[in-house]
């Protein structure tokens, strides 16, 4: 059985964007991209402080997590999302330096 992978990808605003930008840049990158995405399972964004946010986002298989992630780099909408995020900071862990955990238990 293969087991979901979440990503915590945790968000910075960029000098000068706010909350709506934010809001609006995830809505066209979910309807544009993200939703599109046979191995996305969900995606939530949350915020966790002030000008401070975490996207969390479910796959079905570390493969579908790795070949998504590969896929934003080409989308015009993954793009425009990143673009309102401060990008100074530096991620790690595996499929290009974006930490992916395996669930292992799920409960609803």
């Amino acid at each position: 059985m293969t087991k979901q992978i979440t990503v915590l990808a945790p968000i910075k605003l960029g000098k000068g964007v706010t909350e709506d930008d934010l809001i609006k840049a995830s809505n066209k990158f979910q309807a544009e991209f993200a939703g599109l995405q046979p191995g996305l399972v969900r995606r939530e964004l949350i915020r966790t402080g002030e000008g401070e946010y975490l996207d969390i986002i479910q796959f079905r298989s570390k493969e579908d997590a790795e070949i998504i992630i590969e896929k934003e780099k080409e989308s015009p909408a993954c793009h425009e999302f990143f673009a309102v995020m401060d990008m100074s900071e530096e991620l790690s862990g595996d499929a290009g330096g974006i930490p992916l955990y395996q669930s292992l238990a799920t409960y609803n």
